[in-house]
């Protein structure tokens, strides 16, 4: 939480202990490009306290990890294991809420649907035929042939070879040195600024995709097989199981991208475009 900083305060720790990140050798060339995003759980903890500084984000960033081969989790100390049924939403919230590290294997989703939207089993024919998204008790379209296309649409995002499972870490307690995607709920308000000053430089217009349900094909499955900023609206299966709160979005990067908004946003904030933003009709004084 960032309540008991003084906006002064909160400056002055900003940028003397977290803005290594922006001069530290091992992580950036002369040029200012990504060379190793490869940190320590210190390191995390620091890029955890310059988010939580720049945006009051309503919950802890997430670092998720797709795991390729069963030793991969080994290689993640203090890992603790579903030992019933979930979901990758439900994976992300406990990392969130708790600030511990928690691994999910495909025997443990909490539906095929799930394990194969988030690429940890081979696809089947019910999957491919749209069962679940047509058929009772979640029939999100009513023919069929809609199911099929939204399916489609989400094969383009998985795999080729099934991974081993996911493991979901706060941030701020972060065991994992390389994640593949840096997972953040926030209010609108914060996602409009983080997008914003992501693209203070190197301007292009951001798209993202709208598939329905489920967020996890437009959020770090676009991320991870893409390398693209996701943002979701917030699906049931995020509201329900992933404790996404009421208002908040669901933003994905990569760990570059986001360093690289956090970057605009302490520019844009020398230009004196100071977030949280302020309503003009405050201001009494400039009528």
């Amino acid at each position: 939480s960032t309540q008991g900083y003084s906006s002064a305060a909160s400056d002055v720790y900003k940028r003397q202990h977290i803005r290594f990140f922006l001069c530290d050798p091992r992580i950036r060339n002369k040029n200012g490009v990504n060379i190793k995003m490869k940190l320590t759980k210190e390191e995390w903890k620091q890029f955890s306290d310059r988010i939580f500084l720049t945006l009051r984000p309503t919950q802890h960033p997430v670092a998720m990890k797709f795991i390729k081969t069963p030793e991969e989790f080994d290689a993640i100390p203090g890992i603790e294991f579903c030992q019933n049924k979930a979901s990758t939403c439900k994976l992300i919230g406990m990392a969130a809420h708790f600030q511990g590290t928690f691994g999910l294997t495909p025997d443990h989703f909490s539906g095929y649907y799930c394990a194969m939207n988030n690429g940890c089993m081979e696809v089947n024919q019910e999957f491919l035929d749209g069962a679940i998204l047509y058929k009772q008790p979640t029939p999100w379209h009513h023919k069929q042939e809609d199911a099929i296309k939204h399916i489609k649409s989400n094969l383009e995002v998985l795999p080729e070879t099934p991974y081993a499972g996911i493991v979901c870490s706060s941030l701020c307690n972060c065991p994992i040195e390389e994640p593949d995607v840096i997972c953040l709920q926030l209010p609108t308000q914060a996602a409009f600024h983080l997008l914003a000053c992501y693209v203070e430089t190197d301007w292009q217009k951001l798209e993202f995709p709208f598939s329905g349900e489920s967020n996890c094909a437009d959020t770090w499955m676009r991320t991870m097989k893409e390398g693209k900023i996701g943002l979701s609206l917030g699906c049931r299966g995020d509201r329900a199981t992933g404790a996404l709160a009421y208002g908040d979005v669901r933003v994905t990067m990569t760990t570059e991208q986001l360093l690289k908004a956090l970057d605009g946003c302490d520019t844009v904030e020398k230009n004196n475009i100071l977030y949280p933003y302020n309503p003009t009709c405050l201001y009494k004084s400039a009528f």
